[in-house]
């Protein structure tokens, strides 16, 4: 069975299901969850510096808030999660991350904020299936978790 987790995870609709997906087979399972941010890299160079460190700022503060939101869905589940951001291609980044790490399972979500682009070019899923090193589960409806799982694991 899978030990390490990847989830990918940009704060949109599909992305919390595939978290929340990933938090009740973990409990299940006893596997350790890490979530991955992958953003956009910030501009190199700008007319003044303050914009770059606001940019920073916004960078970190969007990237706090993320982390609480995981961190509360993970927690109704009683279990842990490690949440990091990397700068970069999200399909790319999502997929070395995950190779570098030795993670056996990559969870995201069938389309995330670009919806609409990813049906044009190809949705940041299918390229993370066609180029992963392991198995990739997609995502496409929140789970309904029933409270008897979720009553169990706080009983224990």
């Amino acid at each position: 069975m899978f030990q390490k987790v990847l989830i990918g995870y940009d704060g949109s609709k599909r992305a919390k299901a595939a978290l929340r997906c990933a938090a009740a087979m973990a409990m299940d399972f006893n596997m350790k969850l890490t979530a991955l941010w992958v953003r956009e890299p910030l501009p190199r160079c700008s007319d003044l510096p303050s914009e770059v460190v606001a940019g920073k700022e916004a960078v970190n503060e969007y990237f706090d808030e993320l982390c609480k939101e995981i961190k509360a869905v993970v927690k109704t589940h009683c279990l842990d999660i490690r949440c990091v951001a990397r700068a970069g291609h999200p399909a790319k980044t999502i997929v070395q991350y995950a190779d570098e790490g030795g993670y056996d399972l990559i969870v995201v979500g069938h389309s995330g904020h670009s919806e609409l682009w990813g049906r044009l070019l190809g949705d940041t899923a299918d390229r993370i299936s066609d180029h992963a090193h392991c198995s990739v589960l997609i995502v496409k409806t929140v789970p309904k978790i029933s409270e008897q799982t979720t009553s169990k694991n706080q009983n224990e």
